[in-house]
């Protein structure tokens, strides 16, 4: 009997120490910071949007070195809204503005070969009538690759010009597009030059979405407001993509 007591004081020993080690582990994982970062071209244009191939795969690779590892923008949404999601220990979401065909072309060669996944989001008016943007095949192709998509609303004005109107119809028809093409609800957008108002934000609220990604760098936590999300821009002249990240992590 002594031993039966003595055996079950050490299972429940275990079990509320189990708990607390999940506890812990909850508790971290609530003060976890993802980075995100924002690419646009991915080729040779001379420009400053424009990271070379070999740029984007370098920048994966030392990422993959230091223990980061790519999320998809639905396992985002997931933890940044307080949803009870597994997420790996370094989650680094990486995004692509403007949906250049040079994301089909080089940038998803470049993601497959290093097992990453990204967020691309749309200028939808410019799908299918742009050769320079990708195409609604090409986009169901990424889609079934694991890639995710956005709003960049449907014609890359920004949401601090014209009329309450004008700019509900580019939330909302945008929005309408990537859900038709891809048969999923649309709740993240980028904002067009990073730019918005209050009444843009409450619009974007009206119309579905629930995330909303700036172009002012940063970290982003559960406790960052959801349609004021910071990334971190990389351009053709920026740095080493792992020092850059640790400066945000250490609140540059």
């Amino acid at each position: 009997m002594g031993n039966f007591l003595k055996r079950s004081s050490i299972i429940v020993w275990c079990i509320a120490l189990l708990g607390a080690l999940s506890f812990t582990q909850v508790g971290y994982a609530a003060d976890k910071g993802i980075p995100v970062l924002l690419y646009h071209r991915v080729g040779y244009t001379n420009d400053a949007l424009t990271v070379k191939p070999e740029r984007l795969r370098n920048d994966l690779i030392k990422l993959k070195k230091n223990g980061y590892s790519t999320i998809s923008l639905e396992m985002f949404e997931q933890y940044i809204t307080g949803k009870n999601v597994e997420i790996p220990v370094k989650p680094i979401l990486i995004t692509f503005d403007d949906s250049y065909q040079d994301n089909y072309d080089n940038a998803l060669t470049i993601l497959k070969e290093n097992n990453c996944v990204a967020t691309f989001f749309v200028i939808t008016g410019m799908v299918d009538h742009n050769q320079d943007r990708l195409t609604s095949s090409e986009i169901k192709e990424m889609a079934a690759l694991g890639m995710s998509f956005g709003s960049h609303t449907v014609s890359h004005t920004p949401l601090t010009q014209n009329s309450e109107e004008w700019l509900g119809n580019e939330l909302a028809f945008s929005k309408q597009f990537l859900e038709e093409l891809l048969g999923k609800p649309t709740v993240s957008i980028a904002y067009p030059e990073g730019k918005y108002t209050p009444m843009s934000i409450s619009l974007v609220i009206e119309k579905g979405y629930d995330l909303g990604f700036t172009v002012e760098p940063g970290i982003c936590t559960r406790q960052t407001p959801l349609l004021k999300l910071p990334r971190i821009p990389v351009f053709f002249y920026t740095g080493d993509i792992v020092e850059i990240v640790h400066k945000y992590e250490n609140g540059m």
